[in-house]
């Protein structure tokens, strides 16, 4: 490794140290550090649900890894794709009472129908509108995906209004001791998050397809040659992307309030993990993910209106590890 490239790395750590250092700077100045065993144990509490909620956000940040890595095209609908999948599965969990029966479908179960129609839209984004322009300028994809996405935002508002929605799902909280306790929602979401994503890791290393997949990742043109269908992984990847950002949505329905103009924010969450984590590297964004969403549980127990700084922490960390290492934690530079 360069010299150079020692010292990006180097200062890149200091930077995650010096990100992760500033919100118990803030809060020991704002007096919300109370260096007592209640305030101790809080901490700790926060920080488990920051380790868990990266899961779920190392998830569906996944699947944008995956559309970047193959195909090299920037999915600022990515966002949108989860929103979609909060709204799905808020809609079937209610279709039994809307439909007389008196009962809810359980928030997971829904995902054996909204996997596949995120998979579904997903193919056909891809099929009627990226595939011409894959390889091509970087700005052309973006734009029609920010379309997709706007559009997407306006159909959802049109149908469902602005208002704010949420499934509730197993409210109460596990007790680790008698001050730690986590959620049981964010602990069931974590767990279906770790084996999703286990699951396509998996397919990715020793099924076939996901094989030609990462080929088609390392190099297009030798894919080709060798008698991959690029066409076909491209149509592949954008749908198992779609599929990813969609079961993000339903895990992130059962913990938090969402609306039309939730995606934009995951949209964020999703770039700020890639670019942490190094782009089109898979092991890069689950690190990332985990980082970033310990960060923002950081930064809203300890600042001041804390809630309301969350967003700052996605958009510091894009600028500041683009500014010091574009390639992010784990990311190979480009040559």
């Amino acid at each position: 490794m360069e010299q150079a490239e020692i010292r990006r790395v180097y200062l890149l750590g200091a930077f995650i140290v010096a990100a992760f250092a500033t919100p118990f700077a803030v809060g020991a100045w704002s007096g919300n550090i109370f260096y007592d065993r209640q305030w101790l144990m809080d901490l700790i509490t926060v920080c488990l649900n920051g380790l868990l909620q990266g899961g779920v956000y190392a998830m569906y940040g996944v699947g944008l890894t995956l559309i970047f890595g193959v195909m090299r095209i920037i999915n600022v609908a990515h966002g949108e794709i989860v929103m979609l999948g909060a709204y799905l599965t808020w809609v079937l969990f209610n279709a039994p009472e809307y439909l007389g029966l008196g009962w809810h479908l359980d928030p997971l179960l829904t995902m054996v129908i909204t996997l596949p129609i995120a998979f579904a839209l997903g193919f056909a984004i891809q099929k009627v509108l990226l595939n011409a322009v894959v390889g091509g300028p970087e700005l052309t994809p973006l734009l029609i995906t920010f379309g997709v996405g706007i559009a997407m935002i306006n159909l959802v508002e049109w149908i469902f209004t602005t208002d704010y929605h949420t499934i509730p799902y197993q409210p109460d909280a596990f007790h680790i001791t008698e001050t730690i306790f986590v959620g049981k929602n964010k602990i069931i979401s974590f767990a279906m998050a770790l084996a999703i994503s286990l699951g396509v890791f998996l397919f990715l290393k020793l099924h076939r397809l996901g094989k030609a997949i990462r080929a088609t990742a390392q190099n297009p043109e030798v894919a080709m040659v060798c008698g991959i269908d690029v066409q076909r992984i491209y149509l592949v990847t954008f749908g198992l992307g779609a599929a990813l950002a969609s079961a993000g949505g339903a895990l992130v329905s059962i913990q938090f309030g969402f609306n039309p103009e939730t995606g934009v924010q995951y949209t964020v969450v999703a770039f700020a993990i890639i670019v942490l984590g190094g782009r089109g590297h898979y092991l890069g964004a689950m690190l990332g993910a985990v980082l970033l969403a310990v960060l923002e549980n950081l930064v809203s127990f300890m600042v001041p209106n804390g809630s309301a700084m969350v967003e700052m922490a996605a958009y510091t960390m894009i600028v500041g590890v683009l500014l010091i290492r574009p390639q992010g934690l784990l990311g190979v530079k480009e040559t």
